[in-house]
């Protein structure tokens, strides 16, 4: 999660996988008739589970916050959130860097919004002091990760960037909309950061499998994590052909023969 972002652009757990061997070039071995798809299938399927979690949390918290009686308060969203984060970030070899609820105008109050995000395994609460002002919402009304799954009323994966306000590393940052009910207005945000380098240590096997220019690219053709070594996190790339492609969760792709820009 950041303020504002830089871009350079089965229950599968990509930081459970082994650390990947020295780098494989561009001329690595085809994959073998079969290996290519049960790879990207492997990728789909761990990026498929940080999409599920996230959006059985967001229909949970919608749920606690609709059946909280009397105004919705700091302490009660604090009381709601923070044992899941506390889960996630400390699970051993698990994805999550950080993990929160932002809270939309209204929910606290008018014009304020609330974030109980915390990050890494001691749980620091991040941005915290924003909570005490009146007009905290304009904080986050321009954030992509904030604003498209307000504004949509879906899921969103913003990244990668580089998260200057929590981790200074290039992140992708999972966020889907919480609703108290079907036909409210959005309530608030919760979001999952997951670091490149951590995506990359588990991703890198299975892309090396699919190929050695192999890459897995955001939905703006941005390169997140890429068997190449002359392609990094946030470069613009292209297909080149022939160049299979594999959908991978909703909006990433898999290119198995990619150049840089």
């Amino acid at each position: 999660m950041s303020e504002t972002t830089s871009t350079v652009g089965s229950s599968a757990d990509f930081s459970a996988a082994p650390a990947p061997g020295p780098s494989a070039g561009p001329s690595a071995a085809p994959a073998r008739p079969g290996s290519a798809e049960r790879a990207a299938a492997e990728l789909d399927a761990a990026i498929a589970g940080i999409e599920h979690r996230l959006a059985d949390w967001a229909a949970d918290a919608g749920a606690a916050l609709a059946a909280m009686s009397g105004k919705v308060t700091g302490t009660a969203v604090d009381k709601l959130i923070r044992p899941v984060v506390e889960e996630l970030v400390q699970l051993p070899g698990g994805y999550a860097a950080g993990a929160g609820f932002i809270a939309n105008a209204g929910l606290l109050g008018p014009e304020r919004s609330y974030s109980a995000w915390w990050q890494g395994p001691e749980l620091e609460h991040v941005d915290a002091l924003a909570n005490f002002s009146p007009n905290s919402i304009s904080r986050y009304v321009k954030s992509e990760w904030f604003r498209i799954p307000v504004e949509t009323g879906r899921a969103h994966v913003t990244g990668p960037y580089v998260d200057f306000l929590c981790t200074d590393e290039y992140v992708l940052t999972f966020t889907h909309p919480v609703f108290t009910r079907p036909d409210s207005p959005v309530a608030g945000i919760v979001g999952i950061d997951v670091t490149v380098q951590r995506l990359e240590r588990g991703a890198m096997p299975a892309l090396r499998r699919i190929g050695g220019r192999a890459t897995l690219a955001n939905a703006d053709g941005r390169a997140v994590v890429s068997a190449a070594p002359d392609i990094d996190a946030g470069d613009l790339i292209s297909p080149e052909e022939p160049c299979a492609h594999y959908p991978v969760g909703r909006s990433f792709t898999v290119w198995g023969n990619a150049a840089g820009l």
